[in-house]
């Protein structure tokens, strides 16, 4: 209410920065502050009073009182300029300053931020920042270790089933021993990507570019997952285009880890029909190839609005 009938008074519309971090003034050709926003208010410390004193008041370097309302030799415009502000007690402090004519308002409209307390929320910001990477690169080694001890057990249970698996003549025994190694091996999955993960976090995540027989990691990824397809009742095809090379050099671990992930999510959510796994040559320029990968399935889909929540 209080901005309302100050406006009002002076004729002026409303300006919509009442709550701005930013001082804003508005004086007419006299040099009489027709409006103070809260921020100006609170830190000049007139409050209220604000309004009616002349620009000089706030601005003494810079403005002067004159017959002809104030004389001044700052350039308006919207440059910025560094300008020492006053508040009632007469103490100082710098700020950052842009007045411009506003005709709208039928005045000048002034623009200030206290540099003071810029260059604190600066430094603040820069605490805060270094704060968190202090703490995400902790939370990463902490994250890394702790799956580096973990490997340690998991791969000595995996040792000693493989090594009692061809031994044991109970069939039903056996079963158990293999379902002891797949959750072994699942284990061993996670914390790679736990430390795939916690890699990306520390901006240490790198492809390993390695040459490797193609269609022999084609043969190991289709072996991970055509038991638990074809158990439930699906057909599994895989596809490789013969123009793909023999060895090709990148990071088949990588690539393993991405197709094992989708063939997973293909059988989780396809109950009847098919799963596929398709592979062309797109492009070749000199020795670099493009390769797509497709798979495919006839489960129930996802949302397309889901999609880019999928592939991130």
């Amino acid at each position: 209410l209080y901005v309302e009938e100050t406006m009002n008074q002076a004729g002026v519309g409303i300006l919509p920065v009442e709550d701005a971090l930013e001082l804003f003034l508005l004086f007419d050709a006299e040099g009489t502050i027709l409006y103070a926003n809260a921020a100006a208010r609170d830190k000049l410390e007139y409050g209220k009073e604000l309004c009616g004193r002349h620009i000089s008041a706030i601005f003494p370097n810079e403005f002067k009182q004159s017959e002809q309302g104030f004389s001044t030799e700052y350039p308006f415009g919207s440059q910025q300029k560094n300008l020492t502000a006053y508040r009632k007690n007469l103490t100082c402090f710098p700020v950052e300053a842009r007045i411009v004519w506003a005709e709208e308002y039928g005045g000048y409209l002034c623009m200030a931020n206290d540099i003071l307390e810029k260059e604190f929320l600066k430094q603040e910001m820069e605490r805060v920042k270094q704060e968190a990477q202090d703490a995400l690169k902790v939370r990463s080694e902490f994250v890394a270790n702790v799956t580096h001890e973990l490997r340690t057990p998991v791969n000595g249970i995996l040792g000693n089933v493989k090594e009692l698996t061809p031994r044991e003549e109970d069939e039903e025994k056996r079963r158990t021993l293999q379902l002891v190694e797949r959750c072994c091996g699942d284990m061993n999955r996670l914390i790679n990507n736990i430390l795939d993960f916690s890699k990306l976090e520390a901006g240490k995540f790198v492809l390993e570019a390695r040459r490797f027989h193609f269609r022999n990691m084609i043969q190991y990824v289709k072996g991970n997952h055509q038991n638990r397809i074809t158990e439930k009742g699906l057909e599994f095809f895989v596809t490789i285009s013969p123009e793909i090379p023999e060895y090709i050099i990148g990071d088949e671990l990588k690539i393993v880890q991405i197709l094992n992930n989708l063939l997973s999510n293909a059988q989780k959510f396809t109950h009847v029909g098919r799963i596929s796994l398709e592979i062309i040559k797109t492009a070749q320029v000199e020795n670099a190839v493009e390769l797509y990968f497709f798979v495919m399935d006839t489960g129930i889909g996802i949302k397309k609005e889901d999609h880019d929540k999928l592939f991130q």
